[in-house]
């Protein structure tokens, strides 16, 4: 069978919401760092418009890797009002997502250049979403965005002392989190006072008009049953959406996280779907998709090649042996890349919206084109059977320098980050095929045979 091609993007209702929105939903955090010139944004936005998109995802903290905060919600601020006097777009035909972050980045009293990242903010500063500090954030990114209100307002990650970005197992007190925490919860507390405090400063802002809709980010199954839970305790309004990072190399969210969104009626708005481009071939050097991608943007601007150590999750070994065969598989059907790894994501289960991300228009346009696709059942099936074989490669479990540098693989390790990233012909031995197998299965075997005594 074949994939179906529509005309036409398809408008979903999102959740217990009255969002209507397009299914793929225009991801932005590149524009200000890896997107250095305003005009790229805007060329970019009037692409995603002109094809039909309604949906729109920013955050106070973008852009990320470098440059943080404040600038992205800017620009697009200026886009909109722009387009909106020039009679191109309607502020009601649009809807608007942002976030708030407790490192502050971006937000309230942060100074570009002073405190941020690696600057002079405190060691293990972290708010707690305190409503005071929430509505002022809140009302900020309403300032810069010139949007009047929000239409969807996330929490962007925990402040309790639980793993986030990359890290699939528990571990209470921060361990394998890379931002401070403001909430240390002790062994048999729940935190009802902590998510009742936050649940009551989202309220406040809903009450005061300033959000149409709330939502968390990169949240778990407890997070997501206890705001649930206490929220319904409130009366008030559950979270509508989720978004967490989730693709072909990360199917993490899938187990008990869905379930509890799907109890709650909580629907998935997912990043990373791409894995940071490495799902679109681009870092497999000298195939014709990196081709193609370096035609439209050198690679050395790329993430994974001018921001190394930004995100190495999406790059490490085991990602790039998987991501190798789900381009065969996409080219077996005659797609991208780009087109299978949207189009699954988009027909799970447990999603609802797809967050995209891009540098350049082209790039905005095989995005938005991977929404018309239709993927038969077969593909939806293959992508399961290498699932099987490949588990979350863009996660770690417990050591997380031992899934970077994937010794196990021997000469077959590559990290997108890597000018050679592209597979040898040591990734089709007998050897490594066994080593692959035993590291799908569960990597803590190979780490056993190969750590010293």
């Amino acid at each position: 069978m074949s994939v179906i091609r529509k005309t036409e993007l398809t408008k979903v209702k999102f959740g217990r919401s009255d969002m209507m929105v397009t299914e793929c939903c225009i991801g932005t955090m590149t524009w200000g760092s890896f997107n250095g010139k305003e005009e790229e944004a805007f060329a970019q936005l009037d692409k995603a418009v002109e094809m039909g998109a309604n949906f729109f995802d920013t955050a106070e903290l973008y852009p990320v890797a470098f440059n943080y905060g404040k600038t992205t919600e800017a620009w697009m601020g200026k886009w909109l009002t722009a387009r909106t006097r020039e009679g191109k777009i309607k502020r009601q035909d649009l809807y608007i997502a942002t976030k708030c972050n407790p490192s502050r980045i971006g937000g309230p009293d942060w100074i570009e250049g002073v405190d941020g990242p690696g600057k002079n903010m405190p060691a293990g500063y972290c708010h707690s979403y305190e409503a005071d500090i929430l509505e002022k954030s809140c009302r900020a990114s309403i300032e810069r965005l010139c949007c009047g209100y929000i239409d969807l307002y996330q929490l962007h990650w925990p402040t309790r002392d639980c793993p986030i970005f990359g890290c699939f197992s528990f571990s209470p007190a921060g361990v394998n989190r890379p931002m401070p925490h403001a909430n240390t919860l002790a062994p048999g507390e729940p935190g009802y006072a902590v998510f009742e405090r936050q649940l009551l400063a989202i309220k406040r802002l809903l009450d005061a008009g300033l959000i149409k809709n709330w939502g968390l980010s990169n949240e778990n199954a407890f997070g997501i049953t206890m705001f649930c839970t206490l929220a319904d305790k409130l009366g008030m309004a559950r979270p509508v959406s989720c978004q967490n990072d989730f693709s072909l190399l990360n199917r993490t969210y899938e187990s008990d996280t869905w379930e509890a969104a799907y109890r709650f009626g909580v629907v998935g708005l997912p990043y990373g779907c791409l894995a940071g481009g490495v799902l679109t071939g681009k870092y497999f050097d000298g195939t014709k998709w990196s081709q193609a991608a370096a035609a439209d943007r050198p690679l050395d601007l790329c993430r994974m090649r001018k921001e190394k150590d930004f995100q190495p999750r999406y790059g490490m070994p085991m990602a790039m042996l998987a991501a190798a065969e789900y381009i065969k598989l996409a080219e077996q059907y005659g797609i991208t890349p780009t087109e299978l790894a949207l189009s699954w994501a988009r027909q799970r289960q447990c999603n609802t919206s797809i967050i995209t991300g891009t540098t350049t228009v082209l790039q905005m346009e095989e995005c938005i084109n991977a929404f018309k696709i239709e993927l038969p059942e077969e593909l939806m099936k293959a992508v399961d059977v290498l699932h099987e074989q490949y588990r979350h490669p863009t996660q770690y479990f417990v050591d997380k320098p031992a899934c970077m540098d994937a010794k196990w693989l021997g000469s077959a390790a590559r990290s997108a980050k890597d000018p050679q990233g592209r597979l040898t012909s040591a990734a089709r031995s007998p050897l490594v095929r066994v080593a692959v197998a035993a590291a799908a299965a569960g990597a803590a075997v190979a780490l056993l045979i190969t750590r010293p005594k």
